[in-house]
């Protein structure tokens, strides 16, 4: 038992000396005043270095949407590889490549709606201080698909958009977030 805790000390201590952990996420708030919606998402996020220019991570959160006395909440989990294809100084270009899935449920609904989607998601880092960095997700090239049910006008937070494949850039498709680097 003391060789195996010895191990795991071993083993976890050699994986964060190297800055390979990186925290972050992004948060987002949308009112709409002639619609009369708000939605709000918070989603967290981890992922390792693996080299240069490899990362895996994972991307979880809720979202929630308001209009007129209707609201939905959801989940999403997103885990993705990244890859990091061009350097040039303080700024990186990456494609991030993974599934995501999103529950979400309509407050009178009985049965939760689900979505998923993969597909390739273009982005840029910033590194604006020594462990602090500015990311953008700026699209998506892939395939996405739902079984909602709601009727149209209701409040939905399916955090993936209209189904269907293809490359779209919509205000749905842009992110902003900061990573901490350990």
């Amino acid at each position: 038992m003391k060789k195996l805790l010895l191990t795991l000390l071993v083993a976890v201590s050699a994986l964060t000396a190297n800055a390979q952990i990186y925290v972050g996420g992004e948060v987002g708030l949308w009112r709409n005043n002639k619609a009369e919606t708000t939605d709000f998402t918070i989603q967290p996020e981890v992922g390792y270095n693996l080299s240069d220019h490899w990362a895996i991570g994972l991307n979880i959160g809720y979202a929630h949407s308001y209009k007129e006395g209707s609201s939905v909440n959801g989940f999403i989990a997103m885990p993705y590889a990244r890859y990091t294809y061009y350097e040039w100084g303080i700024v990186n270009l990456f494609l991030d490549g993974g599934f995501g899935f999103n529950t979400y449920k309509h407050q009178d609904a009985d049965e939760a709606n689900n979505a998923w989607q993969v597909g390739i998601s273009p982005g840029l880092s910033v590194k604006v201080a020594k462990n602090l960095s500015f990311v953008a997700h700026l699209g998506f090239l892939g395939y996405r698909d739902s079984d909602s049910d709601l009727p149209a006008g209701n409040a939905s937070v399916s955090a993936f958009g209209d189904d269907g494949f293809g490359f779209r850039l919509s205000g749905n498709d842009v992110r902003f977030g900061l990573y901490y680097n350990f």
